[in-house]
């Protein structure tokens, strides 16, 4: 996974035969050359600094008979291994020799040499490089991050584990774990005597602290256990919130026909459903046209429903007309009825839905798929508040309400001229935009719940709980379904589920595939650059970005500071300042 350093070998040596004599020698090494000199199976590296040795002796020596009398010269070979360089090293280093060490390639040959001390310096500078890269990764990660050593001594504790345990390094690194923590509830200290690894595993280390871990044995070159790392994702305010609504009251099926309940349907208290609940309530007591905008099952009939149901129209027909499904040379009977005899041999003809809704409200979903013809018709009866019967020519008056929904951007169409401008701008007098369920992360618990409640009732079965392991899993996932999605996912754990506990074998394939890829939204939840802390807000604009961020990382301060673009150092002391622990 990680790249080592390539060691810098000396290759500026000359090679001498056994037979070359010592004054050969002593006149390179005077010119302060290594000389390289092989000796069957073993070689010999002399360096400048053996010169005090050699000189004592006779010039007319040759190096054989020198070295039989002293071996001592004689160097270590060892095999140079680019990609394992200091396991190989540690493997064959001799621990009685003080020459420097050469080093050969696969075929034999020697490569270079290197001198002790060179090798002592590189090995601390790599230790130390890697030093700074592992505090640097740790630091930057978003969970807690725990290393043990073979005896459970802390020696690594990083700034999100401070926080989540309220633990500060100093009063951790270097104690055993098992002083601070309960040794049963430690999966650290366990993978030191299995040996396992353990991934996206629930645990509940303290009473008041849940957290998700991934945790790994760490071996030597040997494959002995030498440590444990543990990595934990704080899911604490997720398992609160999922508990707070199991123990909640049972959702009712029917409630009171008032507004407030009505809007209470759509679950949710996120920034961004929320803005989108005010806007319709304002909406619902008028009579202007709402134009919905979404992506395909983020429940835009629903919303057109509850605003229906919330105005004076409520006493009055709701009805729907699908554009995209009705063929194109039905929309117009569909839209306008049509008149006795065009069609048939009836003399009265028929109604369509903007006269059978009279004096309530009609939604007209994918109304981009409307043909042109059709839009002036129905832009006609918007301005006038008259239809004509397909095959007729008397007016009808009609005052039905318009809602109309798409998943498409009305206004590109109409810069495309794919949508008659006349009609955008009639229906769009209020625009809102439906946000899709990967902008609501914060709102899947109490969705969750209510979808439990609904399926378990239809199917005569007890409501289940809801593991935190499933929690996080389904509020990583993006939900290219949205709604319509969740609903299945909640409808397929009722039936398939035989137990008190849903746990993730109970999940679909589709979010078991993502299970390894857990973590916070990336670039595409981030909040925007007009939302980042700056030195010139008001005290009250940074307590609204801070609140919304740690709403979006469901109160995991680490994401949260990220998101607001200041250290988690920063984040934990405006929360204490204006007291939002």
């Amino acid at each position: 996974m990680f790249k080592n350093e390539q060691f810098p070998l000396n290759n500026d040596f000359h090679q001498l035969s056994v037979d070359s004599t010592i004054e050969e020698l002593s006149s390179y090494l005077h010119k302060g050359q290594a000389v390289f000199v092989a000796i069957g199976s073993e070689a010999c590296l002399f360096i400048p600094e053996d010169l005090g040795f050699i000189n004592i002796c006779s010039n007319d020596l040759n190096i054989k008979t020198y070295l039989d009398g002293n071996k001592r010269f004689i160097s270590p070979i060892l095999s140079y291994d680019e990609t394992d360089f200091f396991d190989a090293l540690l493997l064959h280093l001799p621990l009685s020799s003080n020459r420097p060490l050469l080093f050969k390639d696969a075929e034999g040959t020697i490569k270079g040499y290197s001198n002790l001390s060179s090798l002592l310096q590189f090995s601390i500078k790599e230790q130390q490089r890697w030093s700074s890269y592992f505090s640097t990764l740790s630091e930057s990660v978003t969970d807690a991050v725990t290393v043990i050593d073979q005896n459970g001594t802390v020696i690594c504790w990083n700034t999100v584990a401070e926080e989540i345990y309220d633990l500060p390094q100093a009063d951790i690194l270097g104690r055993g774990i098992e002083d601070l923590f309960d040794t049963e509830n430690l999966m650290v200290l366990k993978i030191l005597d299995e040996g396992r690894m353990i991934r996206n595993t629930y645990h509940r280390p303290r009473p008041d602290t849940h957290v998700l871990i991934n945790a790994s044995p760490i071996r030597n070159a040997q494959g002995q256990i030498i440590g444990g790392i543990a990595a934990e994702q704080d899911i604490t305010q997720l398992v609160r919130l999922n508990d707070q609504l199991t123990t909640s009251h049972t959702f009712e099926l029917h409630p009171k026909a008032n507004a407030e309940d009505l809007f209470s349907l759509i679950k949710g208290k996120g920034p961004a459903i929320g803005k989108v609940v005010q806007w319709a309530k304002k909406v619902a007591v008028t009579e202007t046209p709402v134009l919905l905008i979404g992506e395909t099952g983020v429940g835009k009939e629903q919303f057109a429903q509850i605003i229906h149901n919330a105005s004076p129209r409520s006493n009055q027909p709701f009805l729907t007309i699908h554009c995209g499904i009705v063929p194109a040379g039905f929309l117009e009977t569909e839209l306008f009825g049509f008149q006795g005899g065009a069609f048939t041999g009836s003399d009265t003809g028929q109604a369509g839905k903007l006269e059978q809704a009279k004096g309530g409200t009609l939604l007209i979903n994918e109304i981009d798929r409307l043909p042109m013809d059709l839009q002036a018709k129905l832009y006609h009866y918007m301005n006038q508040q008259t239809i004509v019967r397909t095959g007729g020519s008397t007016p009808i008056a009609v005052r039905t309400r318009i809602i109309a929904a798409s998943t498409q951007d009305l206004a590109t169409k109409v810069d495309n001229r794919e949508f008659r401008s006349d009609l955008y701008y009639a229906l769009n007098v209020i625009s809102i935009r439906i946000p899709p369920l990967s902008e609501r992360i914060e709102d899947i618990p109490a969705m969750l719940q209510m979808y439990l409640k609904q399926y378990s009732l239809f199917y005569q079965k007890p409501v289940p709980m809801i593991s935190p392991e499933v929690i996080l899993a389904l509020t990583q996932y993006n939900w290219p379904g949205n709604l319509q999605e969740l609903r299945n996912v909640v409808e397929r754990f009722v039936i398939i589920s035989d137990d008190e506990m849903i746990t993730l074998d109970h999940l679909p394939p589709s979010l078991q595939e993502q299970l390894p890829r857990f973590g916070y939204p990336e670039t595409d939840s981030l909040l925007p650059n007009d939302k980042i802390l700056k030195s010139k807000m008001t005290k009250r604009e940074e307590i609204d970005l801070i609140e919304e961020a740690l709403k979006k990382t469901a109160g995991n301060k680490s994401a949260a500071a990220q998101l607001l673009g200041i250290s988690r150092g920063t984040l934990y002391n405006k929360m204490k300042d204006y007291q939002l622990e």
